[in-house]
């Protein structure tokens, strides 16, 4: 959970502004060294940074997802179009999520939000077969 925390304060401190994020959920598991995560969410996404194993990473939702989250990377990829070679955070992702995340909330709009749900899907499929063959 240190790390989770120490990456939101470090490198995402603009979530904050406006009161428009906040924190809405977490949890911790003695599993691994200490699994944990924070779900930070507005009314139009939500974020959860994730400490698995060891490693970092950032799921996002919409708000009408339900149960499906996508990974930084893909969201990334889709924006950019550019594969990424990790999807472990570092400042870098943090710097993309600043950037973009009005444009990362407006994916998820009703409008728009089925066609990125498809998009997502298939760079999911995409990158396991770059991976896996």
């Amino acid at each position: 959970m240190t790390e989770i925390l120490d990456y939101l304060a470090r490198f995402c401190s603009f979530l904050w502004a406006g009161s428009r994020y906040r924190i809405v959920d977490s949890a911790v598991s003695p599993s691994f060294g200490g699994d944990a995560w924070v779900t930070v969410a507005s009314d139009e996404l939500r974020l959860r940074f994730v400490r698995d194993r060891g490693q970092l990473m950032l799921d996002v939702q919409g708000p009408a997802d339900g149960k499906d989250w996508y990974s930084i990377d893909l969201l990334r990829r889709l924006i950019t179009g550019e594969r990424q070679d990790s999807a472990l955070l570092d400042a870098g992702y943090a710097a993309f999520l600043r950037e973009h995340l009005a444009r990362i909330e407006s994916l998820f709009f009703p409008e728009e939000a089925a066609e990125t749900r498809s998009r997502l899907r298939e760079l999911k499929r995409k990158r396991a077969k770059e991976l896996f063959g």
